[in-house]
C-alpha cells in the first residue's frame, strides 16, 4: 500500500477542514456552522473505495444520492477524496507544508461543493463547462486564503496558479462570465 497520512498527518488534516469549512461557509453564505452539518464526508486514501480512486490527482469531489423518506432541499450527498500518497509527494517535491498544502486542497474541494449545494454549479458537466468550473474554484481559493496566516502560503498558491489555467490553452484569460463577486 502506497504512504498514507499517518496519526500526526490526520490531525494537520483536521485542521486543514476546520479552516478551510469555516472559510468557506463564510464566504457562500451558508447557515452550516457546525461542518458535522454539511452534507460531505471527507475521507482518505485508506478509507476509499477502489471505485472512488483515480491516480495522478490530489482530490476529487463525488455526488452521491441519498436514499431517504424525508424532503430535503438538496438529496445529493458529497465526498471528498483525498488521495494522500501524491498529496504526501506533491508536499515533499514541492518543499511545502502539509498544513499549506491541505488547506488549499481541501479549501478548494469545500467551493465546489458550496457551489452545488448553492446550485451555483450543477455537479455533472461537460468537458468545456468543467474546465470552467476548475478556473472559477482556483480563483476564488486563492481569494478565500490570500492574506491568511499560513506558511509558505504564497508558495503553494502560486503552485496552484497554473492549475487555473486549461492544459490545451497556452494564454488563457480568466472569462468575463466570473466577476470576483459570483459567490457572494
Amino acid at each position: 500500500m502506497p504512504a498514507c497520512f499517518s496519526p500526526a498527518h490526520l490531525v494537520t488534516l483536521d485542521q486543514a477542514a476546520h479552516l478551510a469549512g469555516d472559510l468557506v461557509s463564510e464566504e457562500f453564505q451558508l447557515d452550516l456552522t457546525n461542518f458535522k452539518q454539511w452534507p460531505v464526508d471527507v475521507r482518505h486514501y485508506p478509507d476509499l473505495a477502489p471505485s472512488e480512486v483515480v491516480p495522478d490527482v490530489l482530490a476529487q469531489v463525488l455526488c452521491y444520492r441519498r436514499e431517504t423518506v424525508l424532503k430535503s432541499r438538496n438529496p445529493d450527498f458529497y465526498r471528498v477524496c483525498l488521495y494522500d500518497p501524491n498529496i504526501l509527494q506533491a508536499a515533499q517535491r514541492e518543499s511545502v507544508p502539509l498544513l499549506t498544502l491541505l488547506t488549499y486542497i481541501v479549501t478548494h474541494e469545500f467551493i465546489h461543493v458550496s457551489r452545488f449545494i448553492r446550485f451555483f454549479q450543477l455537479f455533472s458537466l461537460d468537458s468545456p463547462q468543467r474546465a470552467q468550473e476548475e478556473i472559477l474554484v482556483h480563483v476564488q481559493t486563492r481569494k478565500l486564503l490570500a492574506g491568511r496566516n499560513l506558511p509558505d502560503l504564497p508558495k503553494v498558491l502560486d503552485l496552484f496558479e497554473r492549475m487555473r489555467i486549461p492544459l490545451d490553452n497556452p494564454e488563457p484569460k480568466i472569462p468575463d462570465v466570473f466577476p470576483d463577486n459570483v459567490l457572494t
